[in-house]
């Protein structure tokens, strides 16, 4: 590694985001053209970098940063350069001239101790010189910051925030307790925290570092594992264990601190929630409750309508199907469950329409593009991601529409079901739509099954098999494996196939060839229609392999790539957005707008030379992703199972290997296999097979939605009796 010493000429392209930064240096006198991540920079400023010539392929010879510091400008020149950059306001060129004429090669030292001297200069009034020095002064404290900050693995993007947050105090504040940083800014976690309190010699039976022990502890259980609270003890053993402690006495005490700062709460007797879960599931349950009594009465003849729909339609409704369809019209709040094939698209097109005949405005929603796009299709009218749709809105307005019907509920989350809540109208009827044998949401909380278990509302369980008149083998196996039941694995026609192979190597092999080639050559299924599922993330059959051979096997050619954290990305590939961001912008050819959400696949269509990844998704938006907002993309060749809710694809692969008890399991498997529409085609043992098959454990969670809706229910009685 080489060390570059030189001063800031120019800055052709800053990154704000995460730091990234192209400029020219003068180094002994030749320009040398700096890449990197690098803290706030200003022309004048001297520049020490080290890292490695390079030569790229477009813009030639450059030193490529690995790690670099900034020194204030020491030449009268430099100095000149860094006052007239434009980031002290009312310097430029001529006062920034006269300045050093003044002060020499102490002008730095005069900003920053006697800033009122500035006034001595001709044509700098006090004021003026007021300003010169608070400008000086914000733009010291927030380079010093991010320089501190960075040294400990905080990103560029992150220490900005928190300049933004403590403003001059981010230093200090930091250094008195870096624990703060824990209980007050999202994206700075405990060991990074730890890591700064080690450093300033903060002891570990420091009061701050159990206080944010717990609140980890408590944050990683609800994120990670989907909870919505824990309970204490349960809270005290996760973080003493995360401390290395065994100091129950000192988690009690942090724990009834935090309760009386109301960052924690206890809402019934033994469980912890934090004062954000609490208020999102609190209030869910309150305005469920109250929409179950809000919607007006239906007087119409229901049963006339279904028959006239079946006759229209030339069917016949199974009898859970009509009971279905009136409970959606006759209540305020109904939930409609059942697996692959049971109707439910039907059911869905039969209660719109009702309400069409009744002159009810409907709306159809879902939580991911891909499941929206499956119930436009399926149902000839427009439906809307949920976000989207309440990104719609304005402030404080509601849905227009006189009911609103969820399709693939199971992947709603305590906080999107408390937002959509918030966004139907009085007297609007919801209809939720899933299937409550899937796995649950990967947010917090577990919504449909509280919901269902609650007995708030009515709720129509669909079983019988409709799919192509009951011949559907995707449908048929995953029912039989639902049931415990290991489906047929012998058979080799229609569209249900198992390949048995022995090794994780072998399985592997056959997953790439059935994904690229086979699949494509027997049923003409393009690969851009094929979705490797796997279980687990890592090993030779994990995700994380299967996508770098599916990568090189599907767009192994000479195109521009870039690599983000372990991930190389390449022009041409499929990717997934993982989280929720409203603020990224896109664009779809006139139109434009904001907001990408967890699960919207698409492929990328270009890699800028300055590192940004431009992805169009499927359906026709552009977003251009810079910095750190990169890392919200992955891979989507092979993808988790939990990734994959939502979703549907022409045919599905997934390799079933051996895996701990906890992951390999029932409901994973036959989510896996309900994904597919046209084939489904496992690879592996069968012996894992039946193991996943006969493993029907299912994690606990902890949500507090079922006990609030009891006291909120308890609570209207009180008002209004039964």
């Amino acid at each position: 590694m080489e060390r570059l010493t030189g001063t800031v000429e120019e800055i052709r392209f800053r990154n704000d985001e995460n730091g990234y930064t192209v400029l020219v240096a003068d180094v002994d006198g030749a320009p040398v053209t700096v890449v990197g991540t690098l803290p706030p920079i200003t022309p004048g400023d001297v520049l020490e970098a080290d890292g490695e010539f390079t030569v790229h392929h477009k813009f030639g010879a450059q030193f490529k940063s690995a790690r670099a510091s900034i020194a204030p400008p020491a030449t009268p020149y430099g100095i000149i350069k860094f006052l007239s950059s434009g980031l002290i306001e009312g310097c430029g060129e001529k006062n920034a001239a006269r300045i050093v004429e003044k002060f020499g090669a102490k002008t730095v030292e005069i900003f920053e101790n006697a800033p009122e001297r500035l006034s001595e200069v001709k044509g700098i009034s006090k004021a003026k010189a007021a300003k010169m020095a608070e400008s000086f002064a914000a733009q010291r404290y927030r380079r010093d910051a991010v320089m501190f900050l960075t040294g400990y693995g905080i990103t560029v993007n992150l220490a900005l925030k928190l300049c933004d947050i403590y403003g001059a105090a981010t230093v200090s504040t930091v250094k008195a307790n870096p624990y703060v940083l824990v209980e007050g800014v999202d994206g700075v976690g405990f060991l990074t925290a730890d890591k700064i309190a080690r450093s300033l010699g903060i002891g570990e039976d420091s009061p701050f570092r159990m206080r944010a022990g717990i609140l980890h502890a408590l944050s990683s259980a609800c994120e990670r594992e989907g909870n919505t609270y824990l309970p204490r003890d349960a809270l005290k053993a996760a973080a003493l264990k995360l401390l290395g402690s065994d100091d129950e006495s000192a988690a009690d005490r942090a724990i009834e601190t935090l309760r009386v700062e109301r960052k924690l709460v206890s809402p019934f007797d033994g469980a912890v929630m934090s004062e954000r879960f609490y208020r999102t599931e609190k209030a869910a349950a309150v305005k469920l409750v109250k929409r179950v009594d809000e919607a007006g009465e239906t007087f119409a003849d229901v049963d006339g309508l279904i028959d006239r729909f079946q006759k229209i339609n030339g069917i016949v409704l199974h009898e859970a199907q009509r009971e279905a369809a009136k409970n959606a019209v006759c209540h305020g709040v109904s939930v409609i469950t059942g697996g692959p094939g049971t109707g439910k698209t039907t059911i869905i097109n039969c209660i719109l329409f009702i309400l069409d005949a009744l002159g009810s405005k409907s709306l159809l929603l879902a939580p991911t593009g891909r499941a929206a796009k499956r119930i436009t299709d399926g149902c000839g009218r427009d439906a809307f991601t949920i976000h989207r749709a309440l990104m719609s809105l304005d402030g404080n307005d509601k849905f227009e529409e006189n009911a609103i019907i969820v399709d693939e509920f199971s992947m709603v989350d305590i906080f999107l079901f408390r937002m959509l809540l918030d966004a139907v109208s009085d007297g609007a009827r919801l209809i939720v739509v899933g299937d409550a044998d899937q796995l649950p949401s990967v947010g917090s909380g577990n919504v449909l099954r509280d919901l269902i278990a609650s007995g708030i509302a009515p709720v129509t369980r669909l079983s019988y098999i409709y799919r192509q008149s009951a011949t559907s083998r995707i449908a048929v196996s995953a029912h039989a494996i639902n049931d415990g039941v290991v489906p047929d694995l012998t058979a080799r026609n229609g569209d249900f196939f198992f390949f048995p192979v022995k090794t994780p190597e072998r399985i592997a092999d056959m997953t790439v060839e059935l994904a690229t080639e086979r699949i494509t050559s027997k049923f003409g299924i393009e690969p851009s229609r094929i979705q490797v599922i796997a279980a687990l993330k890592n090993g030779v059959a994990g995700v994380n392999s299967l996508n770098a051979r599916l990568q090189r096997s599907l767009n192994g050619g000479d195109v521009k790539e870039i690599e983000i954290g372990d991930v190389k990305f390449r022009e041409g590939d499929r990717v997934m957005h993982t989280v929720n961001n409203y603020e990224l912008d896109w664009t779809r050819g006139a139109v434009s707008g904001a907001g990408v959400f967890n699960g919207d696949i698409g492929v990328v269509v270009s890699i800028m030379p300055t590192g940004e990844i431009e992805v169009e998704f499927e359906d026709g938006r552009r977003a251009l992703y810079v910095g750190d907002t990169r890392r919200q993309l992955i891979l989507s060749y092979a993808v988790t199972v939990h990734k994959s809710q939502g979703s549907e694809f022409d045919a599905v692969v997934m390799p079933v290997v051996g895996g701990a008890p906890v992951m390999m399991t029932r409901n994973l498997l036959y989510t896996a296999i309900t994904r597919a529409k046209k084939l489904a085609v496992l690879v592996g043992e069968e012996y894992n097979v039946r193991r996943m098959v006969d493993n029907n454990y299912v994690a606990e969670r902890f949500s507090a939605l079922g006990t609030f809706i009891d006291e909120a229910k308890a609570d209207m009685r009180k008002l209004f009796g039964n």
